[in-house]
């Protein structure tokens, strides 16, 4: 499956494009509505019409709503994409019970952007995206040896932390190899025309500040 979540890391740079209106959360083990009520601060939540990634974005006033998504299945894995302020990588681990839920976290505002594994209600790995390796959670080697062959980081028992010269990768070029990474391993691949110019169905995630503000 390759570079099926490559596109993210070029979408969040994009001229045309607002990073925070990708943050981006998966699970295997629920339905998109169940995972939009999970991470809501309310619910149940109100499934909308459909609307495209502008549409939800200009839903957030930051006095009644401040986050909306939209929501979709691909494959296995129900994902919605969130608009305004988003927990991203600070969401609540217990989401993931009894399921896999991954957080794509852009941090438009503080970079580096995080990516984050959580299971079973415990977070499994958590990284960030193109800025260094310093993995933590419970499997914090779970990605390494992919990552090592994709020449995101360099072997552990490597002398040098960072690539050679030649092979200096940009933080964009990171990202991308590392989602792809992610993309292989879970067997998720994220639609991308639809998210970023189709219609998809819109839910209000957040009618008050994230508790990371």
């Amino acid at each position: 499956m390759p570079d099926s979540l490559a596109w993210i890391a070029d979408a969040w740079r994009a001229a045309n494009m607002n990073a925070s209106d990708l943050y981006i959360t998966c699970a295997r083990g629920l339905s998109p509505q169940q995972l939009a009520e999970r991470m809501a601060d309310h619910e149940p939540v109100e499934i909308k019409p459909a609307a495209t990634l502008q549409e939800a974005s200009s839903m957030v006033d930051l006095a009644q709503v401040y986050c909306a998504g939209r929501i979709g299945q691909a494959g296995d894995w129900a994902f919605i994409v969130e608009s305004g302020g988003s927990e991203g990588w600070a969401l609540d681990p217990a989401v993931s019970r009894d399921a896999e839920v991954l957080i794509f976290d852009p941090r438009p505002d503080d970079p580096p952007s995080f990516f984050s594994y959580h299971a079973d209600g415990e977070v499994q790995l958590h990284f960030e995206l193109g800025a260094g390796y310093s993995p933590a959670g419970a499997q914090p080697d779970l990605l390494r040896p992919a990552l090592e062959a994709a020449g995101v980081i360099a072997p552990q028992d490597s002398i040098d932390d960072m690539l050679g010269p030649d092979e200096e990768l940009s933080t964009q070029e990171q990202q991308r190899r590392a989602l792809t990474v992610i993309g292989a391993h879970f067997g998720l691949s994220l639609p991308q025309q639809t998210i970023e110019s189709g219609r998809l169905p819109a839910v209000i995630t957040r009618t008050a500040p994230p508790s990371s503000w």
